[in-house]
């Protein structure tokens, strides 16, 4: 569903906080992907700042664990997963754990740190991007290895049927923007916005706070300010320009607190043997066994697959507006954009333009504890 406002159609979405659930184990999720689904799969690309460089957690981890095992049950096909950060170690993080699920075959990206007008600065990785790189077999080790990320981009989306894409920004937006950005090349005579437009059908970000905020992964990278206003820019740009045609779902910071993952029950069940890189991931970030996370990039990824019901969100049809990105910081708002009619202003009330939607609360439901 498409709206007109400013001269522009826009069709974006929020996910915000429901509280259908308190806590969520991996062992609990593992049951919910045993159920493969009929349709055609979901065309699938990760975009992460996995171990560093961006907002550096290892939600990724679980993030990019859950396109893999929704590609089991084949709900999804995954295409590519593309770097977004420099830190070079963490390309060989994705390939580790693409490698453990047997699809050495998925190309992996990596970001063109010497972009124009938005080189990032090299930073070193978390420490787990070490570890499993170091003690994990994989088909590549560091970036130098890994295909430009635009490049992937292109050559992946110009080979897929129209509309057919989702993709899952669980990082910072460099990628995307670069991707935008790029012109013709001998992949497809589109260039980049025109590309997007014909082959993503879905944009689920993981970044910001509804209905405003400076959360992760819009901006605030502490850790390297140059970075963090790459990341700002990046960000404003991609909600700016993004194709009306492909529709974009803003999942908050707000959302993920409430669901944890990795815990106990999942440390304790069969899969999760001490040889499997996503327990080592998770023990090796939070400190010890036994311990979770919160789920910023799993639920993102999951919703992108299965829609906003599977994490507990609906959608609504009476919030229309657009996402604001502060270029210089990365702070971001919800503007709501109201045409006034003569009838609703006589009235005092305003009547929404129908096209562009947050995902907002259900009714709230009772708490599922699982023990993490």
């Amino acid at each position: 569903i498409n709206a007109e406002y400013g001269g522009r159609s826009e069709v974006k979405h929020v996910l915000q906080e429901q509280g259908l659930m308190s806590a969520w184990s991996w062992s609990l999720l593992l049951v919910g992907l045993a159920g493969a689904a009929t349709a055609a799969p979901v065309g699938l690309i990760i975009d992460t700042d996995i171990g560093g460089g961006g907002c550096n957690d290892v939600d990724d981890v679980v993030a990019l664990s859950i396109a893999n095992g929704l590609s089991d049950t084949h709900e999804a096909e995954l295409l590519a997963v593309v770097l977004d950060t420099a830190p070079v170690r963490c390309a060989g993080a994705i390939s580790v754990l693409n490698h453990f699920y047997q699809r050495d075959d998925v190309p992996i990206g990596a970001y063109n740190v010497s972009t124009k007008n938005a080189s990032l600065q090299m930073q070193s990785p978390l420490d787990y991007v070490n570890m499993l790189v170091s003690q994990f077999p994989s088909r590549i080790q560091d970036s130098s290895q890994a295909e430009d990320a635009v490049q992937l981009y292109r050559r992946v989306l110009s080979s897929r049927p129209d509309r057919s894409v989702t993709i899952a920004s669980i990082g910072i937006h460099t990628n995307l923007a670069a991707l935008l950005r790029s012109p013709a090349d001998a992949h497809s005579f589109l260039d980049g916005r025109s590309l997007v437009a014909q082959k993503v059908s879905l944009l689920a970000v993981m970044g910001g706070q509804y209905p405003s905020g400076l959360k992760c992964n819009l901006g605030i990278l502490p850790s390297n300010l140059h970075n963090n206003i790459v990341a700002a820019q990046s960000s404003a740009y991609v909600a700016a320009h993004w194709p009306p045609e492909s529709k974009i779902m803003w999942s908050g910071a707000e959302v993920g607190v409430r669901v944890l993952t990795g815990g106990f029950e999942f440390q304790r069940c069969v899969p999760a043997a001490e040889l499997n890189p996503v327990r080592a991931a998770m023990v090796n970030f939070t400190g010890g066994p036994n311990r979770a996370r919160f789920s910023w990039d799993p639920l993102t990824t999951l919703a992108a697959v299965r829609g906003a019901g599977a994490v507990g969100c609906t959608e609504c049809s009476d919030c229309d507006g657009h996402n604001y990105v502060d270029p210089t910081t990365g702070a971001n708002k919800w503007i709501t954009c109201l045409l006034y009619t003569s009838d609703a202003a006589d009235e005092e009330d305003s009547v929404d333009l129908g096209g562009r939607r947050i995902i907002k609360k259900k009714k709230k439901k009772s708490t599922i504890s699982t023990g993490v």
